[in-house]
């Protein structure tokens, strides 16, 4: 599956036990069939579905005048969902979540063309776009247009669990309008990002995110998706002009509080060089006794220098870093 227009430097090894079409590496595109049903009821007496497997969808708004993020997360024991507004003008920050135990049903297979609702949210998917619905302390509507120039990776998790997967999508075009408190705020723009993400990740499992949309001093467009402590790396990558290049494995430098620290994020490969100034932040920690979740998901900007093709390039951006542990 390798593209070489795009200059992918594919990562591939045999997914263990899963057949040969099966192999861990970075990918154009979709994967065309993510349904998981074989794994997930294979064992009769702690199927999968229940205590393994982990998928959400998040989509995320990053521009300099408007700040959101979204997702529903299926869980297995749990389901939640949540979202954030920040308006860096008024300074205002808000929040919306919910929690519900066994919240999707067993048979649901949590896919990129599955509509995900939970309680008053909702994200539809199409091969066009995704139509996301949210009536809560807020109401918040959008559409994200899909560009088509995504990336699946897929990744080895632990030696008792088959792998994980994850697609992300940047720059997509997005619209739509907030309301809160008799307030209106219409956005719209190429700064939406996608992350889909379903997989059955190590019962232990910790990472660092970044995800970022900005422009070089030249003009290009530039998002970039990297990940510390997860899936090897093998994701990491940015998109020049809306063309995806693979990055090395990358390192976050923060102090915790992580919505109080000046992060430094470097990639081995010396391409990608970033300071991530924070806002504020959206945090949350989930306690269930077979499961535990805390993460704090800083929101704020970027400056650095792009390193590609022999030249060196500076950037400035919007976006969000994370800093995650959980027991799941």
């Amino acid at each position: 599956m390798a593209n070489e227009e795009s200059g992918f430097k594919l990562q591939r090894a045999r997914l263990p036990g899963l057949g040969e079409k099966n192999i861990f590496g970075l990918y154009s595109g979709p994967i065309a069939d993510t349904t998981t049903r074989s794994w997930d009821f294979n064992n009769r007496f702690m199927p999968r579905r229940r205590s393994e497997r982990k998928a959400w969808l998040y989509l995320g708004v990053f521009s300099r005048d408007f700040y959101a993020g979204l997702a529903i997360v299926d869980a297995g024991y749990i389901a939640s969902a949540f979202s954030y507004v920040y308006i860096p003008a008024e300074k205002l920050f808000i929040e919306d979540k919910l929690t519900m135990p066994l919240g999707f049903k067993s048979e649901f297979d949590a896919t990129l063309s599955d509509s995900w609702r939970l309680g008053r949210y909702e994200i539809l998917p199409t091969a066009e776009k995704f139509v996301v619905n949210i009536r809560g302390k807020y109401d918040l509507s959008a559409t994200f247009k899909r560009k088509g120039n995504g990336l699946s990776t897929i990744a080895p998790s632990s030696a008792d669990r088959p792998f994980h997967f994850t697609y992300k999508e940047m720059e997509l075009a997005c619209e739509g309008e907030f309301i809160y408190n008799g307030k209106r705020q219409k956005f719209a723009g190429d700064f939406g990002s996608l992350d889909y993400t379903k997989g059955y990740p190590p019962r232990r499992t910790e990472w660092n995110w970044l995800s970022m949309i900005g422009k070089t001093e030249s003009g290009k467009s530039l998002a970039v998706n990297l990940v510390d402590k997860f899936n090897e790396g093998i994701e990491n990558a940015l998109w020049l002009d809306g063309v995806p290049h693979a990055l090395g494995a990358a390192h976050f430098h923060y102090i915790r509080p992580a919505e109080k620290s000046i992060w430094r994020i470097i990639t081995r490969d010396n391409v990608f060089e970033a300071r991530f100034r924070p806002f504020g932040a959206r945090g949350e920690n989930i306690n269930i006794g077979v499961m535990r979740s805390k993460f704090v998901q800083p929101y704020g900007t970027f400056d650095g220098v792009l390193q590609l093709g022999g030249t060196s390039e500076k950037f400035s951006g919007y976006g969000v870093t994370e800093d995650h542990l959980a027991l799941w």
